[in-house]
């Protein structure tokens, strides 16, 4: 019995030391963890609402802070700067970021956009791949990726990207120059048409069946954008005809074996049927 007093008078002991350390706190206020990570959500909400209103410079003061601040503030004065065209700065603050959050596709897309605007299409590429990694069904970085490819010349690639987007759709398709070719072959030659989407598989097959013509010396497929949002597709074909693209290289294809008693006689499209004769006669002993 003698005991109970002795656990009480602790209890009690324990007791005061608890309302005690409660009153500091109050007198403190919240932890200081607390106090940061409501600062950073009134700046970045603060920041924000300048972005929007278009106040770059604002927008970039206001996210600015301390180097372990959210990533999200980061983003913003990334974003403001880049507005700006202070293009280091804003690499600085999209890197600072994605430090912080790995996997967060945005600040990749980001770096692409400020390597894009410095013509280092090499690194916005390898940006955007990485952006994809991170998140496959991000449209944005999709179309992105195509625009560098196409810009670049590789059309293939391009329309690896665009075509998921059921991009690029044809409002017209047209032969440059006329050709001489039967109007019905130069038709099945085509594995696209508008207004169809071109596919990377017609882009294929139609580039195959030109081959097996045998009647282009050269071939360009050019896209070129419209108002609509569509593109017209021009194909620019070299088509050689009778002695090949011209009488004089005619000639001087046949008469080039001359010195080895040998002449190559080559005749193309041969009544516009895409038939075709090369042969070879040598008169030595």
């Amino acid at each position: 019995m003698a005991a109970e007093p002795q656990l009480d008078a602790a209890g009690g002991a324990r007791k005061g030391r608890v309302i005690r350390f409660l009153a500091v706190l109050v007198l403190l206020g919240p932890p200081v963890f607390a106090q940061d990570r409501n600062s950073d959500q009134s700046r970045l909400a603060a920041a924000q609402k300048a972005f929007d209103a278009g106040h770059w410079e604002e927008a970039a003061n206001l996210a600015r802070g301390p180097a372990d601040q959210s990533p999200d503030l980061d983003l913003v004065m990334g974003l403001a700067l880049a507005r700006q065209r202070k293009w280091s700065e804003a690499r600085q603050s999209f890197e600072s970021g994605f430090r912080k959050a790995p996997g967060d596709p945005r600040f990749l897309v980001e770096l692409a956009g400020i390597a894009y605007k410095q013509r280092d299409f090499r690194i916005a590429k390898d940006r955007l791949h990485a952006a994809l990694r991170r998140n496959p069904q991000d449209a944005y970085s999709r179309e992105f990726l195509a625009t560098i490819y196409f810009l670049e010349g590789n059309l293939e690639a391009a329309l690896k990207y665009w075509n998921p987007e059921d991009k690029p759709r044809l409002r017209s398709v047209a032969l440059m120059p006329s050709l001489h070719l039967k109007e019905s072959l130069s038709k099945r030659a085509l594995a696209f048409n508008a207004p169809q989407v071109l596919t990377g598989d017609a882009l294929r097959t139609t580039e195959s069946r030109l081959d097996l013509l045998g009647i282009f010396s050269s071939r360009r497929i050019e896209l070129t954008p419209t108002d609509s949002g569509n593109y017209d597709a021009t194909l620019h074909l070299a088509e050689r005809n009778g002695w090949g693209d011209s009488k004089v290289e005619g000639i001087v294809s046949l008469l080039s074996g001359l010195p080895y008693a040998t002449v190559y006689p080559e005749f193309y499209n041969l009544g516009h049927g895409a038939v075709n004769v090369t042969s070879l006669a040598r008169w030595d002993s």
